[in-house]
This record gives structure tokens, C-alpha cells and sequence, in this order.
């Protein structure tokens, strides 16, 4: 039976309005005015009658206008409805809604993914249908303390997973309201920050051993800002300058720590630098600077000042090391030195003399006096000549090993093609005499260094080649550049190689030792050669070293740091 009758003498407007009361929800039966008359209706049938009149019309227009409002409002409601989807499925976050008896009313698609799930297998159901009951009962809990306080809650949540590996989840739960203002169910959004809680421990772990290595560092270490006020002091800045850290901290480092003297320069340092990124004369390199201690005593130190871009700014690190003591010693150093001058001028003038007058002398009554001798008067008087005549060497060689420690000047332009045939000018005659076989193999490099010591280095290496061979062979000597193969240190450099009869196990590196030889006095020599090869190596940040070589014989290894011209 329908619950509304509409007599109408319009069938139009009769059924505009039968529309808006079926939209309503009601059971319309349309009848015209002529069967009313008839006596063809039952009218006491029907909940509502709504028979022709005056104001027929006026209802059709209302409700017609009531029907246009509700489907404008549908269809706004449908709108924001599609916007909210379209919103929550482009958002990188998870998004559900659920009620407030704790049933998922809407999830989006990454939350849907996350669980393997449909929309349509999620909506109705409960977190305890898809988590553990532990969680489950935790987000139950969450949720009812977010509708009961209507307050926000937001926390970061750990999760172990299967693997034993921990995720972090950002998690943020806001009550949801009806028209009426009364809360309607919970809006929950989460997503991962493992990456950014990660990298969050990270960082805080970085400023702690930071502020451990700041701390127990043993130079003073001063941070100052772009004002030059000291923002950061080491304890061992307390220890060498007598402030506390509290005491310092806000005052400027120039008008502090700094004597007159240097202020303007140290704040012009830091004004180019802030104007216009110019490092400046106090900046990025280590320099010697007076400093002043809390008791107003003067010391100097060795320091060095890094910018350091902070927060949109930049702070400047001072490093400061008391270099009062190494000056002491490097003074006295200075002192021993000239007094071992003083003495090693004594040794090659007025020792060497005396000694040239007992080999001149002895030679003199050998020749002269010859007759009046036995055979083994003579030959004591050789072996004072010959005794002489060593001993003079090794005061040449002492002298010469000092004057390498002492004097070397890395920084001319050395081509060593040049200076290996220098050197083999010089042991032209010897060369002959011992009808050896000198070859260079290929080109040589062109170093920074002390011509002069280079010269001494391969002049001992190419003697020593000439020198050292086996019985009835003439001297093979081979030389060539240094080219580093597998663990061999790097550098620039060359290489002598011979076919003598080797340097016996044991003895690789004790023959680079002063007065340290691998044979006899059968063969000459005073045992510093090498030595002093070394020594200018060394000097020039290189070194020097032997190796068997392939074949027989010897290979025997120079080098000059890494400076190439």
C-alpha cells in the first residue's frame, strides 16, 4: 500500500513531486482529480493525501527546488568525497579512518598494499583481524585515548621485523567530527622514518665523539664565530691559556689570547672571508703565532684556522699547539749543530793535516831511506801509508754524510740524464781501466732537488757497481728510471743495476748502515758509500734500497720523493 497519494490535475507537476517524495523514501501513488470525483479513490487508504488547491503548485515548486538542493549537495558531497580519495591515494603516507568501535571505515592504497589486502577485504574489520594481539590491543588503546581526550597524538613507533632488523614508523592519530561537533571515529596517518632515525642516531653519535675527541684532545682546540667570539674551549685550551671554559666563552679571541700586535690582522682575516670567501694569511695552512696566557705570559704557538660552514653560517676552528719547548729545543739543536760544524771543520783542517804529514813522512823515509831497511821495516811503513790513507777517507766520508743531513736544498731542477753522464765523465778513466760495459736504458725523469747531492748519491751507486764484480768479468752496469712495480714505494728516482757477485742474505739493509760492509778489506772502501746514498734519499723524502737481480747480480734503487719538474 503506498503511504502518499497525489491527486493532481497537472501530470507534470504531480510527477515532479512524486520525485522528491520517493527521493525521501516514500511509496507514491499518482492519481488525476477526475477519478477523485468518480469516487475511484480511496483517499483514508493512504498515510498522506495531497489533493489540488491553491497551494498545489507552490509545493511542486518547493520540493522541486528542495530536490535540486539535495542533488547540488550529493553531488558537492560526492566531489569532495572523490577529492579526499584522490588526496589520500597520492599522499607517500599511510592513511586509514576507522570508527569509533574501532572498524576500518577507509584505507588508502598504500595502506592496502601493506597489508596485502583489498579495500573492500579491510573495510568492517578490526586491527585484531590483521595484527597480533599485543599491537592490536596498543592501537585500540591509542585510538579510544584520542577520541575520549579529542587530543592529537603523535609518536614514533619501533617495529623488529621477522629478519631482526628495526624499522621506525612516524605515527599520527587526530579525532574525526560529525555536523554535530560529537566525535565520529579516528583519521591515522604513519609513515617510515627508519632512514631519517637512522641517520638521526648517526649524527648524534657523531656529535659525541666529536665532543670525546674535543675533549681529550691533547692541542687547544677554539671555536669563534663569524664575530670572532669564542663560542667553543677545549680543556686543553684551559690548561695552556689558564681561563675556564665559562670565563672565555663570549669574548673575543683577538682581544683575549692575541697580543696587540696581530689583532687587526687576525679580524681582517675573518672579515675577507665573511665579505667575500677569501681564505687570507691566517686561513687554511699552519703558521707560528704569540699568544698570551691568562697571567699575561707570552708563548708561542703553532696554529692553524679552518672555516667551518654551520647552519647558514660559518664558524672558524682554531687548532693551537704550545710549541715552547720544541723551540727550546730546536735551539739547542741549532747549538749542538754549530758546535758539530765547529768540530767536523777541526776534523778535515787541523786533524787531517797531522794526519797527510805521518802519510807524507812515511812515504819519504820508504823512498829514501828504502836501502836501510828490511823487508818488514817496509813494510810496516806501508801499512802506516796505508792506514793513513784510509783513515783520511773515512774523515772525507764522515764529512760528507754531515754535510748531506745538514745542507740538502730539494728545489732546483734536476735533469738526471745530465747528472749520470756528469758521473760517468768522472769515472771515465776507471770505466777503462776495468773495460766495463756502462748503458742507460731509456729516458730518466727531471726532478726537484739538490743537484749537487743527487750527483753524490749516483756517483756512489755506479763506483760501487765498478767496483763490486766477480773474478775475470769486466763490470756490467745497467741504468735506468725508477718505475714502481707492485708494493714498491712510490717516487721518482733511478735505478743501477750490475752483474757482480750479489749481496748475501743478511745483509740487504745492513750495508745502508755507516761503516757496515758485505766484504773484506781485500776489497776498498770504508763502508759509508751507501750510507750516505741513503742519507740524500732521505732528505729528499725518498729512499734507497737493494734487490737481487734476476740473473746475478745486484739492483740497487734510489729515489727523491715525488717531485717531477
Amino acid at each position: 500500500m503506498a503511504q502518499a497519494l497525489i491527486i493532481h490535475g497537472n501530470a507534470v507537476q504531480a510527477a515532479a513531486l512524486a520525485h522528491v517524495l520517493q527521493l525521501a523514501g516514500l511509496d507514491v501513488e499518482i492519481a488525476a482529480d477526475t477519478d477523485l470525483a468518480a469516487g475511484r479513490i480511496e483517499t483514508a487508504q493512504h498515510e498522506l493525501v495531497i489533493t489540488p488547491g491553491s497551494e498545489f503548485s507552490q509545493l511542486v515548486e518547493r520540493c522541486a527546488e528542495e530536490s535540486a538542493r539535495r542533488q547540488s549537495t550529493e553531488a558537492a558531497l560526492q566531489d569532495a568525497e572523490a577529492m579526499y580519495r584522490s588526496f589520500a591515494e597520492g599522499l607517500p603516507i599511510h592513511l586509514i579512518c576507522k570508527d569509533l568501535d574501532g572498524r576500518f571505515r577507509f584505507a588508502n592504497g598504500l595502506f592496502c598494499r601493506e597489508l596485502g589486502k583489498s579495500l573492500q577485504e579491510i573495510v568492517g574489520r578490526t586491527d585484531y583481524d590483521f595484527f597480533s594481539k599485543e599491537l592490536a590491543e596498543k592501537y585500540r588503546a591509542d585510538d579510544l585515548h584520542v577520541s575520549e581526550t579529542r587530543e592529537l597524538l603523535q609518536t614514533v613507533e619501533e617495529h623488529r621485523l621477522p629478519s631482526g632488523e628495526t624499522h621506525y614508523v612516524e605515527v599520527l592519530k587526530a579525532p574525526v567530527y560529525n555536523a554535530a561537533g560529537a566525535v565520529a571515529g579516528i583519521q591515522i596517518a604513519f609513515w617510515d622514518v627508519t632512514s631519517r632515525r637512522r641517520a638521526e642516531q648517526e649524527l648524534s653519535e657523531s656529535e659525541a665523539r666529536n665532543r670525546s675527541i674535543l675533549q681529550a684532545a691533547l692541542d687547544c682546540i677554539v671555536t669563534i664565530d663569524q664575530e670572532g667570539k669564542i663560542i667553543e674551549f677545549n680543556p686543553a685550551a684551559e690548561t695552556a691559556f689558564g681561563f675556564r671554559r665559562e670565563e672565555i666563552v663570549g669574548k673575543d679571541l683577538a682581544d683575549t689570547l692575541f697580543p696587540p700586535a696581530t689583532r687587526d690582522r687576525h679580524r681582517d682575516t675573518l672579515d675577507r672571508y665573511t665579505d667575500a670567501g677569501e681564505l687570507g694569511s691566517m686561513l687554511g695552512r699552519r703558521f707560528e703565532q704569540t699568544m698570551i696566557r691568562k697571567n699575561g705570559e707570552r708563548f708561542t704557538a703553532e696554529m692553524a684556522m679552518q672555516p667551518v660552514p654551520l647552519e647558514g653560517s660559518t664558524v672558524f676552528t682554531v687548532f693551537l699547539r704550545d710549541i715552547t719547548e720544541r723551540k727550546r729545543a730546536e735551539e739547542e739543536i741549532k747549538r749542538k749543530n754549530r758546535d758539530l760544524e765547529t768540530l767536523l771543520y777541526v776534523t778535515s783542517h787541523d786533524l787531517r793535516e797531522p794526519l797527510r804529514a805521518i802519510h807524507n813522512f812515511a812515504k819519504l823515509v820508504c823512498e829514501r831511506n828504502a836501502a836501510q831497511l828490511d823487508a818488514k821495516g817496509q813494510d810496516f811503513l806501508k801499512r802506516v801509508m796505508r792506514g793513513a790513507e784510509r783513515l783520511d777517507r773515512l774523515l772525507e766520508d764522515v764529512l760528507t754524510l754531515s754535510r748531506a743531513q745538514r745542507s740538502v736544498d730539494p728545489s732546483q731542477e734536476v735533469a738526471l740524464d745530465a747528472v749520470v753522464a756528469d758521473v760517468l765523465q768522472q769515472l771515465e778513466s776507471r770505466i777503462e781501466r776495468s773495460s766495463a760495459r756502462v748503458q742507460v736504458v731509456g729516458e730518466l725523469p727531471h726532478l726537484a732537488a739538490d743537484r749537487r747531492w743527487v750527483t753524490q748519491a749516483v756517483y756512489n751507486l755506479v763506483a760501487n757497481a765498478l767496483k763490486f764484480t766477480r773474478d775475470g768479468e769486466s763490470p756490467d752496469v745497467e741504468i735506468a728510471a725508477y718505475c714502481p712495480q707492485g708494493d714498491e714505494p712510490p717516487g721518482e728516482g733511478l735505478v743501477v743495476r750490475d752483474r757482480g757477485p750479489g749481496v748475501p742474505l743478511g745483509y740487504t739493509e745492513r750495508i745502508f748502515q755507516l761503516f757496515q760492509r758485505a766484504v773484506g778489506r781485500e776489497v776498498e772502501g770504508t763502508g759509508a758509500g751507501l750510507a750516505i746514498v741513503r742519507q740524500i734519499a732521505e732528505r729528499h723524502g725518498g729512499s734507497a734500497w737493494v734487490r737481487a737481480r734476476e740473473g746475478g747480480g745486484s739492483e740497487f734503487f734510489v729515489t727523491f720523493g715525488t717531485s717531477v719538474v
